[in-house]
């Protein structure tokens, strides 16, 4: 995996980073399957019984079952995992009212220092910059897979200086590919960016667990959110 860091105000420090720098660690919760209005929740229980919590957008005509594997291994990272059922998700309001519903349903057993984190693939992954916005302060983080901000709708703002954002680009995607414009999107809507780059289509994350794709989202939840 070739991961490209650039962090800083106005991207002052580019480095390259091997795959060790994101190592996973082993998983262990269990993942149970919820709904709620709009929205599917993957439920972990286990591990330490408190959990950080991840927002989800779908690609343009996808649904939170296309990509339930993904999904379930995310959240056997020991994070609860909302995503909006919508099929449509660039504005990220969808995104929002699942993370609300989550924090109402699951207070129990989320963590009262909670970390946020907006995540998506293709129009989801764009939208999950402006979820990061519409939720507000609460957002720490932002894992956009695929990332389109080109043909299904734009970034409105730059998230917050202080939001750790990620896009993971699968080298082998033509509907949203890396270079250019959805690559310098992500950096120039960021002040904190990461870009990673891996073997791949932009349908890997939708097949299993996602392959090389879905591997380096899990290992950006576990540096943010565990």
């Amino acid at each position: 995996m070739n991961i490209k860091a650039l962090v800083g105000s106005s991207l002052l420090l580019g480095c390259l980073m091997s795959a060790s720098a994101f190592a996973q660690t082993a998983q262990t919760c269990r993942v149970t399957r919820q709904t709620g209005n709009g929205v599917v929740f993957y439920v972990p229980s286990g591990g330490d019984g408190k959990y950080n919590l991840l927002g989800w957008g779908n690609g343009t005509g996808g649904a939170a079952n296309t990509y339930q594997g993904a999904l379930t291994a995310a959240a056997q990272r020991c994070v609860l995992v909302a995503a909006a059922t919508t099929a449509n998700s660039i504005s990220g309001v969808a995104v929002q009212d699942a993370v609300n519903q989550a924090r109402s349903r699951f207070s129990n057993i989320l963590n009262s220092d909670l970390k946020i984190c907006t995540s998506g693939h293709q129009q989801g992954g764009g939208g999950s910059f402006n979820a990061a916005n519409v939720i507000g302060s609460a957002v720490s983080c932002v894992i956009a897979v695929n990332p389109d901000t080109v043909f299904t709708g734009s970034i409105a703002r730059p998230v917050a200086p202080n939001v750790d954002v990620t896009c993971i680009f699968a080298t082998g995607d033509t509907l949203s590919g890396a270079q250019p414009n959805n690559s310098n999107n992500c950096r120039r809507n960021s002040t904190i960016y990461t870009e990673v780059l891996v073997p791949g289509t932009g349908f890997t994350i939708v097949s299993g667990t996602g392959g090389q794709v879905g591997a380096a989202m899990r290992a950006q939840i576990d540096r943010l959110l565990r």
